[in-house]
């Protein structure tokens, strides 16, 4: 049996680059050739041993990490018809059974035998020089998409759910919080989706000074100021339709609820690692405010990717730092490290 280099985790922190079989397809599955893969900060939180997931029993060991790929279709099984080898490809977060209620009704995120990848319950993921996928979870790339910008759909993807579900519109006014890979791209997007204004909010000024470097209007430095003293100020007597919580913060979270307006929207896409005992439901409901839970990506990959060919949307310059395979290690250790400035981190796999 043929075998590959994968960095397969067995315990928190406990990380080991090693060969192993490649993959053996189904009739209706891919084996693809991993070019790039991100470092997403669930990677390290699972890695690390802080991630909600891992007290809560969903993490199984060992596993392979790796969620934000890109790459070439390599062999495919017999009963597969769209996709041939060579083929750019890019694939979902998740594997879904196909055959369930949630499955043909589309929700195939909801899907109880369902399996993310990399992550929950994990479907081995792309720290690894090849990934077996269904078909049914791939995209093909435009042939003006490049493999950096491909890795990064994924992350895209999901800032343009939560966007969506926060019902970002023509001429609202919008505050995303947070300035990581995802808050920044919301920012982006939402401007694409028609938004008047975009303010952005976090604690770093190199992170911060790059959001408005790619449209935001307004940036709010939370270390220095609270949300409802510097969003009227950036304002004026214009009311925040919609806000993307992207940091994580459930204090922002909480800040935010305060100074949307009544019957505004906050979409919350972030993880918070614990429970919020300050959080005060009477506001929400006598303010006529929608408070959305936004996870996963659910049916963005296509917009994301239409966007990417036809040269509208470039999520490469939040790519800060890049890493051979082999020093998958020293990526996550830079993680802690350089927070100020770090945002995307990318993997090169060999032959790239």
């Amino acid at each position: 049996m043929a075998a590959m280099r994968a960095a397969r985790l067995y315990g928190a922190r406990d990380l080991r680059l090693m060969e192993v079989p490649v993959p053996e397809l189904g009739p209706h599955d891919v084996l693809c050739r991993v070019l790039r893969c991100g470092i997403c900060g669930t990677d390290h939180a699972i890695y690390s041993g802080e991630s909600s997931f891992v007290a809560k029993g969903l993490i199984r060991y060992p596993m392979t990490l790796g969620h934000e790929w890109s790459g070439t279709v390599a062999e495919v099984g017999s009963g597969v018809r769209r996709l041939q080898p060579g083929d750019r490809v890019v694939g979902d977060t998740g594997v879904s059974c196909g055959l369930c209620e949630q499955c043909l009704v589309g929700r195939y995120d909801l899907c109880a035998a369902g399996q993310a990848v990399g992550t929950i319950n994990a479907w081995d993921g792309a720290y690894a020089e090849y990934l077996m996928m269904p078909e049914r979870h791939l995209f093909a790339l435009p042939e003006a998409v490049t493999f950096d910008q491909g890795a990064m759909v994924e992350p895209a993807a999901t800032a343009l759910h939560a966007v969506r579900q926060a019902e970002v519109g023509v001429g609202h006014t919008v505050l995303v919080t947070g300035t990581g890979p995802i808050g920044i791209m919301a920012a982006v997007l939402a401007r694409i989706c028609g938004a008047a204004a975009v303010l952005i909010a976090g604690r770093r000024p190199a992170k911060l000074e790059l959001a408005r470097a790619l449209g935001a209007d307004a940036t709010i430095n939370t270390t220095e100021t609270t949300l409802a003293e510097a969003v009227p100020r950036a304002l004026g007597s214009r009311k925040l339709d919609r806000v993307v919580e992207a940091s994580g913060s459930a204090d922002l979270l909480l800040q935010s609820l305060g100074v949307v307006r009544p019957t505004g929207t906050v979409a919350t896409v972030a993880f918070y690692e614990g429970q919020m005992m300050q959080l005060d439901p009477d506001q929400i409901v006598l303010r006529a405010i929608t408070l959305r839970g936004v996870g996963g990506s659910l049916g963005m990959y296509r917009p994301v990717l239409d966007l990417m060919a036809v040269g509208r949307f470039d999520p490469t310059p939040l790519i800060t730092n890049r890493y051979p395979f082999d020093q998958v290690l020293q990526a996550l250790s830079d993680m802690e490290r350089d927070a100020a400035t770090r945002i995307k981190l990318m993997l090169e796999m060999p032959g790239a």
